[in-house]
């Protein structure tokens, strides 16, 4: 995520008197559907593939005047047609295409009044039933937004807007962070940090808050959360990246830099204060906007959660780090990348020897698989242009390693995961963000990016979506030692254990 000036951990009291009470924005009102400008380029199966022996596109759509940076596509199933990928735009319009020929989902798209979707959607539910989620706001105007929640046919679910500050003060604040599914407390709730110092958990039917929130993360927050069942509970626990400048507040002592904490499903329930729960946390000298990734990667497959950092302080030791620690918040290692780091870890099983190891790449496009053990490099790969995207690996058809997709400015790029050599590029489309992969209707796998092209000097939105040629009879892409799309899975858990029903 971008880095802005954000509201510091000093006291409570002195933000407030800094920061204005900011009025609702008009997006809370929300989205009458209506037809976003856009044209189908070609939704045919002969489609010319850009490389005879892997990838043939199918279909794609142009969104003119609308811009796609760091949103990843989404996946639900949100009628009889089939899976669908949901991408939000800058301008603050989220559609839905069916993955099968490219065409808008009935009702969709949904319009935020003009305040930008810069998060990756996260779904819950099928059918009718379905819900899509938002964070919705932009670093430019950090006190417009908030939680969105979407029904299946793209109209306004409910939508939560969050304070800057405990007791409702200091204003309004918006929501960068993409929103986590999980058993929080009431079976399904959506989680996810905020600009402000507040986050909230919500029941994804109602948008009702959960009990212990709001929580209190004492600085900005753009790191997505994981949601994951990393100890002997029935629930999961919320583990996330923070920001920190220094200061006290509810007798706690913050310093400038980071966190990576892990949290109580239910965050201060039975505390005393906003900021209580924790069950433990990594203090970093540098921001923490990278989103974690859980799993059982450390040796022994132990548990673990790895992730990056940021840029916002000057001179920090860990800045250009990747972090592993285990789930008492010990550090277990570190790995210093060539550039910053505020792109996401996946975990996968690259070499297809039953082992999760880390794949990363840093904002200059140079990907690295790390051993999930010890975080010594694999191999790593130099790419042509810069990116503040993840990657997201799939299984290869009728074997056991996995493809790794790095998306960038100048295109997408499918390594083979067993040593880093490069599969096929895609060029002529930027793209900042992750490329998602599905297991599409016809049986073989597909995968959609979203991102900007420049036709007669005017940016426009595109999202393309291809198939594997060769690859058929596909039932899912979650499988073991894969991580599909951004946050691994459709409820951006971030757990490399979750699967689909």
């Amino acid at each position: 995520m971008r880095n802005i000036r954000r509201i510091g951990a000093i006291s409570v009291a002195a933000a407030v008197a800094i920061v204005g009470a900011v009025a609702a924005p008009a997006s809370a009102q929300g989205g009458a559907s209506g037809a976003v400008s856009a044209r189908m380029i070609g939704a045919s199966a002969s489609a010319a593939a850009s490389d005879p022996g892997f990838l043939e596109l199918v279909w794609e759509r142009e969104l003119t005047r609308h811009k796609i940076i760091t949103g990843s596509p989404g996946v639900a199933t949100l009628d009889s047609r089939g899976p669908s990928v949901i991408v939000g735009t800058e301008d603050g319009v989220a559609i839905a295409y069916h993955v099968a020929d490219g065409s808008t989902v009935p009702g969709w798209p949904y319009r935020t009044g003009g305040t930008g979707i810069t998060s990756t959607p996260s779904t819950w539910g099928s059918g009718s039933k379905a819900r899509v989620f938002f964070g919705v706001g932009h670093a430019a105007a950090p006190s417009k937004g908030g939680y969105l929640a979407l029904s299946a046919k793209g109209g306004k679910a409910w939508y939560r807007q969050v304070s800057l500050l405990p007791n409702g003060a200091g204003g309004r604040r918006g929501v960068m962070s993409s929103l986590a599914v999980g058993n929080l407390y009431s079976g399904a709730d959506v989680v996810g940090g905020s600009m402000g110092q507040m986050q909230l958990a919500m029941g994804v039917r109602t948008g009702k808050t959960i009990p212990g929130f709001p929580w209190l993360q004492a600085d900005t927050n753009f790191s997505t959360p994981a949601v994951a069942r990393i100890f002997s509970s029935k629930r999961d626990y919320i583990i996330e990246g923070g920001d920190s400048t220094a200061g006290r507040a509810y007798a706690q002592t913050y310093r400038n830099g980071g966190h990576i904490r892990i949290l109580r499903p239910t965050g201060h329930k039975g505390k005393k204060n906003p900021n209580e729960g924790l069950i433990c946390q990594l203090n970093t000298d540098q921001v923490v906007q990278s989103s974690p990734a859980v799993g059982r990667f450390l040796a022994n497959e132990g548990m673990g959660v790895v992730v990056g950092t940021g840029t916002y302080y000057k001179r920090a030791s860990t800045t250009n780090r990747i972090i592993a620690m285990d789930t008492k918040c010990r550090k277990r290692w570190t790995a210093k990348l060539d550039a910053d780091t505020r792109t996401s870890p996946a975990l996968a099983d690259v070499q297809g020897d039953g082992r999760l190891d880390v794949v990363v790449t840093s904002s200059r496009s140079t990907v690295s698989a790390l051993n999930g053990a010890n975080g010594h490099t694999i191999w790593k790969r130099k790419l042509d242009a810069g990116t503040l995207g993840s990657v997201s690996t799939f299984q290869a058809p009728g074997a056991s390693f996995q493809y790794v997709l790095s998306a960038n400015k100048s295109g997408l790029t499918v390594l083979d995961g067993r040593d880093g050599s490069i599969v096929t590029r895609i060029g002529g489309i930027s793209l900042m963000n992750t490329a998602t992969v599905t297991a599409d209707p016809d049986g073989s796998i597909g995968i959609t990016v979203a991102g900007t092209k420049t036709v007669k000097g005017k940016v426009n939105g595109y999202v393309k979506h291809y198939r594997v040629v060769g690859s058929s009879g596909v039932e899912t892409v979650q499988t073991p030692g894969a991580w599909p799309m951004f946050h691994h899975d459709p409820q951006l858990t971030g757990f490399s254990e979750q699967r689909l029903p």
